[in-house]
């Protein structure tokens, strides 16, 4: 009679093999949601220090019936200082015509700098 040692011994390697590749998911997974969360967050940061901006520029923009050729010129009447990106980078602000953008180009969303857009009124990738 034979001895099944070696299926045995397959399915112990094949057990093992199971559990380190749900172990790299896992890890994966949570790189994964940690990325996300951190972006999500640092898109939050870029909504709620860039609103103060946006009205800001509404305010300028009703006072002289057009956009400022740069931030600066809302400091200090219409703000008392310009906030910052996440990663301490100045916002990069782009007028065109009575419309304008505001981003910050090292923090992403769905791969591409998250901005602002005065046309849309919406922030987004």
């Amino acid at each position: 009679m034979r001895q099944l040692k070696p299926f045995k011994s397959a399915a112990g390697s094949a057990r093992v093999i199971s559990m380190v590749v749900l172990v790299v998911i896992l890890v994966c997974a949570y790189v994964a949601l940690d990325f996300y969360t951190g972006g999500q967050q640092n898109a939050s940061i870029v909504e709620g220090r860039g609103g103060a901006i946006v009205g800001a520029l509404s305010g300028y923009k009703r006072e002289t019936g057009s956009l400022p050729d740069s931030l600066e010129k809302l400091v200090p009447k219409h703000l008392q200082g310009l906030a910052k990106c996440p990663n301490g980078q100045p916002y990069a602000y782009k007028p065109a015509g009575t419309e304008y953008t505001l981003t910050c180009q090292e923090v992403l969303f769905k791969s591409k700098p998250y901005q602002y857009d005065s046309k849309s009124r919406a922030w987004g990738g």
